[in-house]
């Protein structure tokens, strides 16, 4: 049984990432990486055993495996507490140091096996209470997220059917909501980020597009999709989940059964999803008729970075030094938009779901669609979220003109931000109350452009808020009786996501280029 503390210590070090991120892993994912991790670790057990000499200690190859499990998630961690230093030498020195210690540590316990065996006894039950506290956590956490939702108000309201005649004049007209992740609007652009964005707005208009000024109501991902695809603001969360909740399971399970899907269903419509690559909230859609997977097959580099909870553990260990994700994120991308032009070849009314997570990070674009070179990618934020811009629009518009191009009807085309972007320190708060109005505007500017033929346009008027675009689709196409709902805005940090903070529109546009004053200081006018 001693033989087993490194293949515990591995284990723990995954449960302890599942713990510590509750909601954010599925069970399935969780056993994968579980699986992988311990394989790792075998195959360096049975090496060692094979390669020792028959009179070694036989209790030296789980130490030298114990060593391995240290290494592969305890250098990352040293290494990133050290000072940067040219050419990585303290890293270097670093790593001469560590396997110097293993060498002498290695011969100091073969020479006294009593050491070796108390050292192995020792680490098996560290190991063994590890895996049982993070397992039962992650157990707990997991039925206190099914009864959140059991007990959900807010769920048992989106679940009601959304009241409208049985059928409407017009023809069925094809859906496509392409989210453009963490895309900012054209003010955002021009006066925080010092981009110009007039050339691909101007070619959108010139198709077709209506632009009006748009705001999101969120300002995170899971909070954003649940509120577009219901048309109902998810602000009611912070009094059923409390301002300590991180837990994304209810906006993800409101987003999978999300109320348009199912309103456009039972029009018959067809409703297909493409996912995102690694995002857990997109990864899947269990109510969707049909899920285009873009990358089929199986490829064992690809799925190290396949969700995010595998690409925080690589991250975090010496697979970080060998595997980079930037490759696949850009073949994802691109082969997402191609697929999704090809979409009017279905013979059915189709209302399409589709998640791309650009130009969030990771930024693996350049303005001229090349993938950036490795030694760029720690180039400050704003240049590299403002450079692959070119690139993207220029996907963007070649598959909205296939769209437009191919269709038997006209269809309706939402190009959507779900909330602006993050280069002025956004992401760096640990409150709502550290925020500066400029990091709370950008934030909170995302991006719409609306294809809305047969006069639709209208009921967009001059400013919409995500939270009332399909909304406005389903009142003016299909006779919704759906109330609109409040454009108000809500700030909360990644940390707490459920603690709202209103943001009036009016108080952001007045302080929008103040980079210094907090929050708290001039939000008066956003509590009321």
């Amino acid at each position: 049984m001693t033989a087993l503390y490194p293949f515990l210590l591995a284990a723990a070090r995954v449960l302890y990432q599942g713990w510590h991120s509750p909601g954010y892993f599925t069970l399935a994912d969780l056993g994968i990486v579980l699986g992988f991790t311990l394989g790792l670790v075998l195959l360096v057990y049975l090496v060692a055993a094979a390669a020792l000499p028959r009179a070694a200690d036989r209790r030296l190859p789980a130490f030298y495996a114990f060593l391995a499990v240290c290494w592969l998630f305890g250098f990352p961690l040293a290494a990133d507490a050290l000072p940067n230093s040219p050419h990585h030498l303290a890293k270097i020195a670093l790593g001469i140091a560590g396997v110097a210690v293993c060498g002498l540590l290695v011969r100091w316990l073969s020479r006294r096996p009593e050491r070796l065996a108390s050292t192995a006894t020792f680490l098996t039950l560290v190991g063994s209470l590890l895996v049982a506290r993070f397992g039962v956590g992650i157990a707990f956490e997991r039925l206190h997220a099914r009864r959140a939702l059991e007990h959900s108000a807010l769920a048992r309201s989106l679940a009601r059917p959304i009241p409208a005649p049985a059928s409407v004049r017009g023809p069925a007209r094809d859906i496509y909501l392409i989210v453009l992740d963490e895309y900012a609007n054209a003010d955002v652009l021009h006066d925080a980020l010092g981009f110009d964005n007039r050339p691909f707005l101007d070619s959108l208009r010139a198709l077709g597009f209506t632009l009006p000024t748009v705001g999101a109501n969120y300002a995170h991902t899971m909070l954003a999709l649940p509120t577009m695809l219901n048309a109902a603001h998810m602000a009611p969360l912070a009094q059923e989940l409390g301002p300590a909740n991180k837990d994304p399971s209810i906006p993800n399970a409101l987003l999978a059964s999300n109320r348009v899907a199912r309103f456009l269903k039972q029009r018959g419509y067809r409703y297909i999803f493409m996912p995102s690559f690694w995002w857990l909230s997109t990864a899947e859609m269990p109510t969707a008729d049909s899920v285009v997977h873009v990358l089929p097959g199986f490829n064992l580099d690809r799925e190290l970075g396949r969700t995010e909870f595998r690409r925080t553990l690589v991250k975090a260990s010496l697979l970080d030094y060998v595997h980079r994700d930037a490759a696949w994120d850009a073949r994802f991308i691109r082969r997402t938009l191609e697929q999704a032009a090809r979409l009017p070849e279905v013979r059915e009314p189709v209302f399409a779901f589709i998640h791309v997570l650009s130009p969030h990070s990771p930024f693996v674009f350049d303005p001229q669609c090349r993938l950036p070179p490795r030694w760029n990618e720690g180039r400050r934020k704003l240049e590299a979220y403002i450079g692959q811009l070119p690139c993207l629009n220029r996907m963007v518009l070649a598959t909205v003109r296939h769209l437009i191009r191919d269709s038997d009807v006209p269809p309706i085309i939402l190009l959507q931000g779900d909330h602006g972007s993050a280069t002025r320190g956004f992401t760096r708060a640990q409150a709502v109350d550290d925020l500066t109005p400029l990091a709370a505007w950008e934030r909170l500017g995302a991006f719409g452009a609306y294809y809305l033929p047969g006069g639709g346009a209208e009921a967009f008027g001059d400013s919409v808020t995500v939270v009332n675009v399909m909304g406005n689709v389903l009142r003016y196409y299909f006779g919704a009786a759906l109330p609109r709902e409040p454009d108000e805005r809500y700030l909360s940090v990644e940390g707490a996501p459920f603690e709202f903070r209103r943001a009036s529109a009016v108080w952001l546009a007045r302080n929008r280029f103040d980079s210094t004053t907090r929050f708290l200081a001039g939000s008066e006018q956003a509590r009321r």
